[in-house]
């Protein structure tokens, strides 16, 4: 029998998770090449295919059914190991993989992670860029920030932040417009984000319970918020937006906020972890600094939006 390790078997489960080479290769950052000779070991130590090859990719045969376990539990042995080795060393450094919206790395995570490197140079922190809010045990990430509480039971959560969305547009506009008339405010053109976890019809409240519900035909729909702040900075309609990234920008006269006294429904902001990780010296360190970098934005946004909340 040809030698194969613990690396084939990890690979031969991503792949399979991924259900085909490239797929593996792009959802998981490996390189296909690698891959591939990891599976090619397998399938020769077992004679027999792991994976039918299929017009849009590979399909498990019976062997690689029954193998799967097998990897998925290699996979989590590995990972185990791993946390236990990162546990031991008292001071933050090694590899600290996060995840993230392309928003929430520039508004929260890029002051963080450059203070963590300033602090921790022996840190070497790695972001992924994603709408999606990946399973971190899935992609062996440390922490995924995304929005609304993870419903794996297996992962651990913590509430990073809690923010109500309102409606913002380019400050040019606010001249143009009585930023109070709604239906002004709604003819500038919707952009909704097409996002879990972020309403596709607005439906506003003000402190008297009085509400207003836009649900027109967008303008445009857009998958990730930075894209709907480039379209708003272009003097390009209006969008429905999270507080705690908006409010500072309102502060700096670059966007305008429109129905000042109404506000959307609060999302939830939670970092999610996979069993443990907590213990690790980086992580740790990591969303110490996030939760004091989250506190001092919201200082900012709570001088004049009470709606903002902890």
């Amino acid at each position: 029998m040809d030698d194969f390790d613990l690396n084939d078997l990890r690979a031969f489960g991503l792949i399979a998770n991924a259900g085909g080479l490239s797929p593996a290769a792009r959802k998981f950052g490996q390189a296909k090449a690698t891959l591939s000779r990891s599976l090619s070991r397998l399938e020769t130590a077992a004679g027999v295919p792991l994976f039918d090859r299929v017009n849009r990719g590979l399909r498990l045969t019976p062997l690689g059914t029954r193998l799967l376990p097998t990897a998925e539990a290699a996979i989590a042995l590995m990972l185990e190991a791993d946390e236990a080795l990162r546990v031991t060393k008292e001071k933050p450094q090694g590899p600290l993989k996060i995840a993230a919206s392309a928003l929430m790395g520039q508004k929260l995570l890029a002051p963080v992670i450059a203070r963590l490197a300033q602090t921790y140079p022996d840190v070497k922190t790695t972001l992924q860029v994603t709408s999606q809010g990946p399973d971190p045990v899935v992609e062996d990430l440390d922490v995924v920030l995304r929005i609304g509480r993870p419903t794996a039971p297996y992962l651990v959560s913590s509430r990073i932040v809690k923010t109500a969305l309102a409606l913002y547009t380019f400050r040019t506009r606010a001249s143009e417009i009585d930023l109070n008339d709604a239906l002004a405010v709604e003819g500038l053109g919707r952009i909704t984000i097409n996002v879990a976890g972020v309403p596709q019809e607005w439906i506003l409240s003000n402190n008297e319970h009085r509400k207003i519900f836009m649900k027109s035909e967008p303008l445009v729909a857009v998958g990730d918020p930075t894209v709907a702040l480039s379209i708003l900075s272009s003097g390009s309609g209006v969008a429905c937006l999270p507080q705690i990234y908006a409010e500072p920008l309102a502060h700096a006269g670059i966007l305008a906020r429109a129905l000042p006294a109404f506000s959307g429904p609060d999302i939830e902001i939670y970092a999610a972890l996979p069993p443990k990780r907590s213990n690790v010296p980086a992580v740790r360190a990591f969303l110490d600094m996030l939760i004091s970098h989250v506190a001092e934005i919201e200082k900012v946004s709570d001088s004049s939006v009470p709606t903002l909340q902890q």
